[in-house]
């Protein structure tokens, strides 16, 4: 089997798109074979994404990298045998935490967008499962193992951009493009008040009728904005997560145990929290440190 995964990174990691192409094209007959990819131990996958990264890293036009990103995570939603799905996103995730410190300034947005989709397509998967909990909690335990944790040895800019499009990539997969245009005549207020309560309504009726474990999903989220972790990235997740307006409207529980005397009854920090966060946020230099 090694001789085969072998075979298969050389010609995904190929500096001819052909190749690589059809590589890619073989790579997904495989996985979507339970008797094949049952076969595949955790090393194989990590080799398998290991050169599926260097497939990403000869992609340089906008267009064909937004496709391979995309035929990428697709992956995840469309070919992995459940058997293997989770073992497939820990691989995913710890390529990307070992090769992040390879990659130079003009190849981070392309990795970025490739991250957001497997979030995604994840995601997706997950709601094709129906939100089972068991699955969602799995999902969520190699996420913790890999990538979301307070760990100074990890590229923290990972954890920070996962933090930083979940809510994004829930609303996304859960509700659809249900929103309204935002170019509305001011003198439209009330209407769009009226309009906005009717939302509310509908992605409510949304959870309730798909059960959708949104505690579950949010949880490694609460975990790490628990005092005693770092507090840049308790006031990331704070900022980008539990005091999220899409979720605050949702009447979600956004508390965090054990951390009442910091929290305001609306669910927001206190000013003087808010003022550090604002300050933090100021002095963030961005994916580069």
């Amino acid at each position: 089997m090694a001789m085969k995964t072998n075979a298969f990174v050389r010609q995904l990691a190929s500096n001819k798109r052909q190749v690589r192409e059809n590589a890619l094209s073989t790579l997904k007959k495989f996985l979507s074979h339970e008797e094949k990819a049952k076969k595949l131990d955790s090393n194989d996958l990590k080799k398998l994404w290991k050169g599926l990264f260097y497939t990403m890293w000869f992609c340089d036009r906008p267009l064909p990298q937004q496709r391979l990103a995309n035929s990428l995570a697709s992956l995840f939603s469309e070919d992995i045998v459940d058997e293997k799905f989770c073992d497939f996103v820990e691989a995913f995730w710890s390529i990307m935490m070992k090769e992040w410190k390879e990659l130079d300034k003009w190849r981070l947005d392309k990795y970025l967008m490739l991250m957001r989709y497997v979030v995604r397509e994840c995601l997706v998967r997950l709601r094709q499962n129906k939100w089972d909990e068991q699955a969602v909690e799995t999902y969520l335990s190699c996420l913790k193992k890999v990538v979301l944790k307070d760990d100074v040895k990890a590229s923290r800019a990972i954890t920070y951009h996962i933090i930083d499009v979940w809510v994004d990539e829930l609303e996304r997969v859960i509700f659809g493009d249900d929103d309204d245009d935002d170019d509305d005549d001011d003198d439209n207020d009330n209407d769009d008040t009226h309009t906005s309560e009717q939302r509310v309504k509908l992605r409510k009726e949304i959870l309730e009728q798909e059960n959708v474990p949104m505690d579950v999903l949010l949880a490694p989220f609460k975990e790490l904005a628990t005092r005693g972790h770092s507090e840049a990235l308790v006031k990331r997740v704070r900022l980008e997560v539990l005091r999220d307006e899409r979720l605050v409207e949702l009447d979600i529980d956004l508390s965090v145990q054990g951390d009442h005397k910091h929290t305001q009854a609306d669910g927001s920090d206190s000013a003087e929290e808010e003022e550090e966060e604002e300050e933090e946020e100021e002095e963030w230099k961005g994916f580069g440190n």
